[in-house]
Parts: C-alpha cells; sequence; structure tokens
C-alpha cells in the first residue's frame, strides 16, 4: 500500500513502586504486573503539513501512556490491571492514507480502540471506517460540526466543536467596541466550520462581516487577500487555517500596511513557536484555545493544568500545546469509560462514554448525544510582551484583553474598483519576480537536457536550509548567504548529475521525471530527519514595506528578491548567448549528436548546466526563506508551479522564465483580488489553465524555448 510506513513503534511502561502521586486517581498505584494488555491505535501526522499538529497528538496520547502504565498502574478492568499499547502509523498529512491505516490497524493490529487522527478532514475518513467496523474512536483534534451530523455511534470527541471557536474571543471584542470583521478561511472542512460560526458569532454579537475569503490549502502568499481587507479597513481580522497561514498572515499585514484594531487566528497564537519566529509582529494577536496550562481546570486524574504541563515538559522537554492536552484528555476519557464500564466491550464502553461526567485537568467532559463534549468552553488567548496569555472567557482570563491594538489602515474610502489596481499590480510584479528566481533552474534544465527535475522543490528548500541555518546560528543575513549557498547547492548538483543524471539522460522523459521523484521523496524524509517538520522562515534587516501613497505599499523583502532575481536571469541570459559556453550549452540543447560531432564535450556541458542550474536553484531557496515557509514537504507545490510556468512559457527560455513568471503573478494577484470569495481559489489553478492552452495552442511555449516540450533528450 503506497504511504505506509513501518509502525512508528508500539510503547508500553510499567514501573516498580506503588503509591498515590499528584496526577494519579484516588487510590491508584503501580502494578507490577498485568493481567493482559489494552492495544489502542491512532494514524497521526508524522511527515506532511499537518506533521508539526500530528507530532504534538502524538506526544499527549504517549503522555498519557506513560501516565497510565507508570503512575497509574495501568486501566483497571474490575479486578484486573491491563497494560496499555498504542501502535501508531504515519498518515502523511494524507485523508485516504489516514483511511487505509485505521482499517489496517482494525484488520491487522487488531486494537481495541482507536484515537483518532489530527485534523478534521483525515478523522472524516478515519472515522467512517470506525464506524463501519463498530469500533470506538475517541479524539480530540477533529472539530468540523460535520463530523457530528452523521449520526454515528462511535465517534466521541473531548474539543470544542469549530463552530465555537471564536465565539468567546468575538463577544469580548465585541463588548469592547469591534464593529465591522473581515474573514478569511482555508477550504477545508474544519477552517469552514470556523469561518461559518465566526460569521455567525460576529451576527450574534452586532459586528457586521465587510467580506469573506476562502483559499486553498498549502497557499503560499496572501497578499491579495490582505490588500482586498486592508482596503475594507476593519476593525477585526479572523484568519482561519492551521500554522503556517497564521504566519503568512501575520507577515502579509506587516508588509502591506494592514494594521487592524484586532487580529483573531484560529491555529498558532497559542502555540509558542509563533511567537518565538516572529516577535514583536504577533504582539497583540488573539487565537482560540481548546486549553492552556494558566486555565483554573483540576482532576483526579493528572492534578491542574498546571500540573499536567510540568508532567508534560518533563517527558518532552517544552510545554504543552492545546494540541497535545486534547490528545491526552481524549485517552484519558476513554481509559475512564473502560473503567467505568468494568469490559472492553463495544457497546459497554460506548454507554459508558455517554454517561461519562468528569472534571479533568483539560476541564469538564460530558458528551451529548452526538459525540461532542458539550460541558467545556472555548477559551480566547492574546500574545502580550511575547507571553501567551488567557483573556477569555472572564471566567478563566488571567489578563484583560487588549483591544483595540492597530490603528487601521485609513482606507475605508478605497474598496474597490481601480483604486486596487496599482497595489494589484505592485502584488503581481513581486509575486512574478519570485516565482522567476524560482523556475530558472527547473527550465534550463529541461530545455537544455531534457530532464525533467521532479526533485526541483525539494532543492530549493534545501538552499532554503542552509540559508536558514546560516541566518540562526550565526545571524548571517540571507542575501549575504544566497552566493555561499549557490557554491555549496552547485557542488550538489555536480554529485547528482554524476550519481543519478549521467545514466539517464538517454532516456525517455518519463524515466527522468519517476528517478527525480525518488529523489525528491528521499530529500524529503533527510530533510525531516534532520531538521523535523516544523515550519521555519529566516530572518531579514530587509523586512518591512514602503509606503508609496495610502493605497500602495511595496514589500521590501519581494522588491529585492525581484531585483536579485532579474539580476540572476540577466546574467544567465548574457552567459547563454555571449560566451563560448553558452554557445555550446545552446549547440547541446538542439541536438546532441551534432554537437558531439562538432567538438563538444556534450557530458561536460552538461554537468557544468546542471550544477549552474542547482546551484541557481539554491540560491533562489535562501532568497525566498524570509518569505515562503521553509518545511521538508513544501517543495512539491513549487515543483509543480515550476513545471507549469516553464512548459507555458518556453523550456529553457530566460525571457520566457521572466515573462510566464510574470504574466503568473499579474493574473493571480488579479483573480486573488478582483473575484470575490473564491479568487485565490481561482489562482492556484490559473496557471495549469494557461499551460493547457500553452500546449494546445502553442507547443514551443508562448515565449520561445530550446526545445519542444515534446521534444526527447536526443
Amino acid at each position: 500500500m503506497i504511504g505506509l510506513l513501518a509502525p512508528m513503534g508500539l510503547m508500553a511502561a510499567c514501573s516498580d513502586g506503588t503509591g498515590d502521586t499528584a496526577g494519579s486517581g484516588p487510590e491508584a498505584a503501580v502494578s507490577d504486573e498485568f493481567a493482559g494488555t489494552i492495544r489502542l491505535g491512532a494514524a497521526l501526522s508524522a511527515t506532511g503539513r499537518y506533521s508539526v499538529e500530528g507530532n504534538d497528538a502524538r506526544q499527549g496520547y504517549d503522555t498519557w501512556l506513560r501516565w497510565v502504565n507508570e503512575i497509574h498502574g495501568g486501566i483497571r478492568v474490575g479486578d484486573a490491571r491491563y497494560r496499555a499499547e498504542i501502535v501508531y502509523y504515519d498518515d502523511e498529512s494524507d485523508a485516504d492514507t489516514a483511511g487505509n491505516l485505521t482499517q489496517r490497524l482494525i484488520d491487522e493490529d487488531r486494537v481495541d480502540f482507536l484515537l483518532g487522527p489530527y485534523s478534521s478532514g483525515l478523522t472524516t475518513g478515519a472515522s467512517a471506517i470506525a464506524e463501519a467496523n463498530n469500533v470506538l474512536m475517541v479524539e480530540g483534534t477533529g472539530a468540523a460540526d460535520n463530523l457530528f451530523e452523521r449520526g454515528f455511534q462511535n465517534l466521541f470527541a473531548v474539543s470544542t466543536i469549530a463552530s465555537d471557536y471564536t465565539g468567546a474571543g468575538i463577544e469580548a471584542l465585541a463588548a469592547r467596541g469591534a464593529r465591522t470583521a473581515v474573514i478569511a478561511y482555508e477550504d477545508t472542512a474544519f477552517a469552514t466550520a470556523v469561518a461559518d460560526g465566526a460569521a455567525r458569532h460576529a451576527e450574534a454579537n452586532g459586528i457586521e462581516v465587510l467580506a469573506v475569503e476562502s483559499y486553498p490549502k498549502d497557499i503560499q502568499d496572501t497578499s491579495a487577500i490582505m490588500t482586498k481587507f486592508r482596503d475594507l479597513d476593519p476593525d477585526l481580522f479572523i484568519g482561519g487555517g492551521h500554522y503556517n497561514d497564521a504566519v503568512l498572515f501575520v507577515n502579509s499585514a506587516k508588509e502591506l500596511g494592514f494594521d487592524p484594531a484586532g487580529m483573531l487566528l484560529t491555529v498558532g497564537p497559542s502555540n509558542p513557536k509563533l511567537a518565538a519566529e516572529l516577535g514583536d509582529d504577533v504582539e497583540g494577536v488573539l487565537g482560540p484555545t481548546q486549553w492552556e496550562p494558566s486555565m483554573a481546570y483540576r482532576g483526579p486524574y493528572f492534578g491542574s493544568a498546571a500540573d499536567y504541563a510540568r508532567y508534560y515538559e518533563s517527558l518532552w522537554g517544552e510545554p504543552p500545546v492545546y494540541q497535545a492536552a486534547s490528545a491526552t484528555a481524549a485517552a484519558l476519557a476513554l481509559h475512564l469509560a473502560i473503567e467505568s464500564a468494568g469490559s472492553t466491550d463495544t457497546s459497554a464502553v460506548r454507554t459508558a462514554l455517554r454517561e461519562l461526567s468528569a472534571d479533568t485537568f483539560y476541564g469538564p467532559i460530558s458528551f451529548n448525544e452526538r459525540g461532542v463534549n458539550a460541558a467545556k468552553p472555548m477559551g480566547m488567548v492574546q500574545v502580550l510582551d511575547g507571553e501567551i496569555v488567557v483573556v477569555a472567557p472572564d471566567d478563566a482570563a488571567t489578563t484583560e484583553l487588549l483591544y483595540p491594538l492597530g490603528k487601521g489602515s485609513g482606507a475605508a474610502a478605497r474598496s474597490s474598483g481601480l483604486g486596487l489596481l496599482p497595489q494589484a499590480i505592485v502584488n503581481g510584479v513581486a509575486l512574478g519576480g519570485m516565482y522567476a528566481v524560482l523556475v530558472l533552474g527547473f527550465s534550463v534544465i529541461w530545455g537544455v537536457m531534457g530532464i525533467i527535475n521532479f526533485a526541483h522543490g525539494e532543492f530549493v528548500m534545501i538552499g532554503a536550509y542552509l540559508a536558514w541555518l546560516a541566518n540562526d546560528l550565526w545571524n548571517v543575513e540571507v542575501f549575504v548567504a544566497a552566493p555561499a549557498v549557490f557554491v555549496v547547492m552547485a557542488a550538489l548538483g555536480a554529485l547528482v548529475h554524476r550519481g543519478l543524471i549521467d545514466h539517464i539522460l538517454d532516456r525517455p522523459h518519463l524515466v527522468s521525471l519517476l528517478v527525480m521523484f525518488g529523489v525528491s521523496i528521499v530529500v524529503q524524509n533527510l530533510l525531516k530527519l534532520i531538521f523535523s517538520a516544523d515550519f521555519r522562515r529566516a530572518h531579514t534587516a530587509l523586512d518591512g514595506s514602503w509606503s508609496v501613497s495610502d493605497s500602495v505599499t511595496v514589500p521590501v523583502t519581494k522588491f529585492w528578491i525581484l531585483v536579485i532575481g532579474v539580476g540572476v536571469l540577466g546574467a544567465v541570459s548574457l552567459l547563454l548567448s555571449h560566451t563560448r559556453l553558452g554557445k555550446a550549452i545552446r549547440a547541446a540543447a538542439q541536438n546532441r549528436e551534432a554537437a558531439r560531432i562538432v567538438g563538444i564535450d556534450v557530458s561536460k556541458v552538461y554537468l557544468i548546466t546542471f550544477a549552474l542550474c542547482i546551484g541557481i536553484t539554491g540560491a533562489a531557496g535562501a532568497l525566498v526563506s524570509p518569505v515562503l515557509a521553509i518545511q521538508p514537504f513544501q517543495g512539491i507545490p513549487l515543483t509543480l508551479k515550476a513545471f507549469a510556468i516553464t512548459a507555458m512559457a518556453g523550456l529553457g527560455s530566460i525571457r520566457g522564465a521572466l515573462g510566464g513568471a510574470m504574466v503568473l503573478g499579474l493574473i493571480e494577484a488579479g483573480l486573488a483580488l478582483y473575484v470575490s470569495g473564491v479568487g485565490t481559489n481561482l489562482a492556484v489553478v490559473a496557471s495549469f489553465v494557461i499551460l493547457v492552452a500553452a500546449l494546445v495552442l502553442r507547443p514551443q511555449g508562448l515565449f520561445g524555448g530550446l526545445r519542444p516540450v515534446d521534444a526527447t533528450a536526443t
């Protein structure tokens, strides 16, 4: 089965000694012997876009596992105690894989119960498999309302559902004078439910929603959305998505001078990593939270919220985020139901879950007829002086909410039509400049050598990681580090050419594509092994924005990327047209055998070409490292974008790389800005619509190229 990895491990433990400890239940004692094993299973994201949150969830499950076996003495079933085990698989942040692995846990691993994956999207399919097989699933991170509108009998969630995520925050902001809002959300089940709920809560509290925009998964640029919102001058911005989306929103707002009185982001503000990454830029940002260590929740198991946080940090060396606490609470709820039922029979445990009423470190847990924990309210946190503090609801707040925060954009009169055009052009040119520098290496390799480098995005990520390391370890400016990254990546390119490319030059396109696809998978997992799956960004002194007028701002970082990118494209163009090496490269691209006949060392030319292009690709990664998310699995969207631009504009064409990138950047910015609601979603498919049209009407590319798209390597 594609995508299946070996189990990430069975984990169980016991320890010697007896007696109560802080955080254990009454009469808990560690047992030296267990009557048997109760096996749980979970498909969690160790790789892919949910890998950060998936790791948090796994640590949460494992916190319960360590506690129940080592401190609580196992799960009591009648007069006996049972060891707990959890079987894990990596669902790769993919819904189909999560469903397949859930079936495998049931059929092959014979688990007794299931714990949920991370995210509503993955929980949707996995819970359907559980329901079909009559296996109970208790989860803490799938919160979309539609999960609980299917009439399932075997799905239980300890977390507050998505439609109520922003309720406490919006109510508090309305009480302090917020009257208008805009909403942007990822086009997924969870974020859609959050956005729908936010709109409902806003209306109920007298806040007018001026605009609602959706955007696709894996978005890399939100400047068009934020431009549109800036010019509406709302009191409140609400963003529904995941961690990387929060970073994009904050950075785009800073670049564009969008300074609303309040910014509420669904995921991110409750995670200390966001404040550490963005520093002062995230000051005052609000976010919903299922749980925080400072909340006054307490129960007979794990003790208080603060007690749980101390125990968690003793295990993992970092404080828990709410995703981890939610996972622990889900496992604890299942554990308490098993003990209450005195059995592992599905029907008996299901009944015990429906009757469960428990006070815990996570808050009260009591499930309604849909399987939703209706007893626990949602909290709201705010980043103040770099600290994450609870500000709502009032009975859980540790600090007063700070509002208003921003000064507004003063742009209420410039909300539509031609008034947006100058900023749309700036956004499009900035985006096109970034695309141009990213696509150049891919275009030349394909045009000259006939190799479809499907690992292109991964080489971008390697370069970005190198720049990030230099920036993080030695405080080296990324624009200064880029030349050194070029040298290192060129050397890597030479090694890859010697080891792989040299052996597939005479093979059809499909062979090179498959080989480089394999390289991309290897590189992704190596990067994850070395750097983890956390999102990272390099910092640069060349950040912020220049205000050209009240309605137009120029992002400084993207401006310098554009300037350097145009310079690199110009240098490569001069190399190809005015040097002996360039003429040799063009000759080899047009006819390899003829080039050999006239004395050109084609193998050497290809080696230099590949090394040069990988060097440029790595340097491009260094340049965009302050702008794009650096993460092992972020290369794939970049490869697809490079493929579309190259095939559309012309293989190996410098003019095509720049022109195609600019055309696409302007089209994407225009669609996102002028098409209400779904413009950003349409922008994602724009490159492929143009690609199809170009291949049908002009196979040599809109700007011409060194060879037609369908030409063989010979």
